[in-house]
């Protein structure tokens, strides 16, 4: 073994200031590299801001979506879809954690145990999620794969047009997700939105507020799809009304034979109380990450059909169903509002 020369003191401090002086300017340079990149992947690019952020309008839409979204357009546009994979799509606020946690069930044979011990966004990865790329890890799941999304169909991976994977996909009546999304994004820490329900409701419906599109595309382009056999299109409202029979829809959509007793243990489970109270589905962690401001309620807050009436105007009432009239029900898109 080849014996190396000893260093003094001063030779060993000067050789650590050289490593260091040469990481830095490694760190510096890959910094560099990395905000030119962005820089060239967002300018000319449409924006609009909210709450402090930048909405950038993806290229050949009209939907404006978070700048992580047109970083990794090219990956989210070819990602592999297997045929087998079920989706669960939903605008924001829509039942999306609802749904998520019926379907898992479903697919599990009502095994309640691991779905009150393992959190669900780690059995039910969120596709296009802000913080962490997870498209990584969702790509090395076994089949069939659960996947969570509030992607707008122009903004979906385009292989899903091909492969036909089978979508779940809830839909709200636009009122009550208006104030459900309120007081969500008045909860977000990094949002830090300050505006009144009124200006909330206004932006909501017609502007963006959220970068999935609007609420009336984003509902209309897959109510549209209602026909296709990949598609299940549910309403939160039906889900209110008789859960049994919504999860007996889904059971059957997915080819999944229950017992009437599973299907009860999947009804209990899912109730809003049950659900609220299980820090497996409730999305407790998103506080414990700081993302949620404390004291300005929970994620889950009511789960009702009507709560509408404690924040609309007669104003703002007759404005949605104005929208409501010029969107939705030429399609024949209705909606229970109590």
């Amino acid at each position: 073994m080849p014996s190396f020369p000893k260093m003094s003191t001063v030779d060993t401090k000067l050789v650590l200031v050289g490593v260091a002086a040469t990481a830095a300017v490694g760190i510096t340079t890959y910094a560099l590299y990395l905000w030119r990149w962005k820089k060239k992947k967002l300018t000319g690019l449409k924006t609009v801001k909210f709450g402090g952020f930048n909405l950038y309008e993806a290229p050949g839409t009209s939907i404006y979506v978070p700048e992580d979204h047109i970083l990794r357009l090219e990956e989210n546009n070819n990602f592999e879809i297997r045929s087998d994979d079920i989706w669960v799509i939903t605008y924001p606020k829509c039942g999306t954690t609802w749904t998520q946690e019926i379907v898992w069930l479903v697919c599990n044979n009502a095994d309640t145990e691991t779905a009150n011990d393992v959190e669900l966004d780690t059995r039910f990865p969120f596709f296009e999620y802000p913080f962490t790329n997870r498209r990584p890890a969702i790509r090395k799941m076994p089949s069939p794969r659960l996947i969570k999304s509030h992607l707008a169909i122009p903004v979906l991976p385009h292989q899903i047009r091909e492969k036909k994977p089978k979508i779940v996909y809830t839909m709200r009546n636009p009122k009550d997700t208006c104030v459900s999304m309120y007081h969500f994004i008045k909860m977000l820490s990094p949002i830090n939105y300050k505006g009144n329900f009124e200006e909330f409701t206004k932006e909501f419906f017609m502007g963006v507020t959220v970068g999935h599109g609007s609420f009336w595309d984003h509902h209309l382009d897959y109510w549209r799809l209602r026909d296709e056999p990949n598609m299940l299109l549910l309403k939160y409202e039906d889900m209110i009304t008789d859960l049994n029979k919504e999860v007996k829809k889904i059971a059957a959509f997915l080819d999944k034979e229950l017992t009437e007793e599973q299907v009860q243990t999947i009804v209990e489970h899912c109730t809003f109380k049950t659900m609220k109270n299980n820090s497996s589905s409730n999305q407790s962690h998103m506080q414990n990450m700081g993302l949620m401001r404390a004291g300005m309620g929970n994620f889950m807050r009511k789960g009702k059909v009507g709560d509408w009436k404690n924040h609309f105007t007669p104003e703002l009432n007759e404005m949605v169903d104005q929208l409501n009239k010029k969107w939705l029900e030429p399609d024949g898109l209705t909606f229970d509002y109590e």
